[in-house]
């Protein structure tokens, strides 16, 4: 595991996928700079939703094509290294790298680092879903034109939740975005400007645990069918 740590390291800073990571959250953080103070609260979370899930899905899927590419993942399948620790490394690798992101965004954003903790946890476990199931999506895609139409599909339905807490969705049929996993993060990502019941962190983070069970058998069944074993 340590040895696909840190081959995992190796190449994301040479295809400059992890530099370009940080780079990203630094322009988040950036661009708050330009909002007045009173729109922090609803900015802020809105950005580091982008950056530690959608950004996160995106970047997965783009690290597995070029390594497809160079057979890195071709080889699993010949080799005595266990493909289900290469899933779980890129994730916890990814998340770790979201939550870097999200230090950033929160302390160049909102020029303070208050209620960094709901941040980092929120960060930590919905990175976790999103890195998970990026590498179940990617992994039938050989490269970034066939995963468009996924990243755009993603992208909509995970905002769609932060429309709805903020009360633009009112019908009926919207509450169905509560099993959406954007959904319970946004209240780690809100708690540093309201207050939020510590029972409704306790539920969201029950429920992104449970995503993140869901996303790690989806990636590890479509992982292993069309990228280690190369079906189609």
């Amino acid at each position: 595991m340590r040895n696909i740590v840190r081959t995992n390291i190796v190449l994301g800073v040479r295809s400059y996928v992890y530099p370009i990571y940080l780079l990203v959250a630094l322009a988040y953080g950036l661009m708050l700079l330009a909002f007045p103070k009173r729109y922090l609260p609803t900015m802020v979370p809105l950005f580091l939703l982008f950056e530690p899930g959608l950004v996160g899905f995106m970047f997965v899927g783009t690290e597995i094509f070029a390594e497809k590419k160079d057979g890195a993942i071709g080889a699993l399948a010949v080799t005595p290294i266990d493909w289900r620790s290469y899933i779980l490394a890129k994730t916890l690798l990814l998340s770790l790298l979201s939550v870097i992101g999200a230090v950033l965004i929160m302390a160049m954003g909102t020029r303070s680092l208050n209620g960094l903790p709901y941040v980092v946890v929120g960060t930590f476990l919905v990175s976790i879903v999103y890195t998970l199931l990026g590498i179940a999506v990617s992994a039938k895609y050989r490269d970034l034109d066939d995963y468009f139409i996924p990243i755009l599909g993603v992208m909509v339905v995970s905002l769609l939740p932060f429309a709805h807490y903020h009360g633009y969705l009112t019908g009926e049929v919207w509450k169905v975005l509560y099993a959406v996993p954007s959904y319970p993060v946004i209240y780690f990502f809100k708690a540093p400007f309201e207050e939020i019941a510590a029972g409704t962190l306790v539920y969201s983070a029950a429920a992104l645990l449970a995503w993140s069970g869901i996303a790690y058998q989806l990636a590890k069944i479509r992982f292993y069918r069309y990228a280690v074993e190369g079906l189609r």
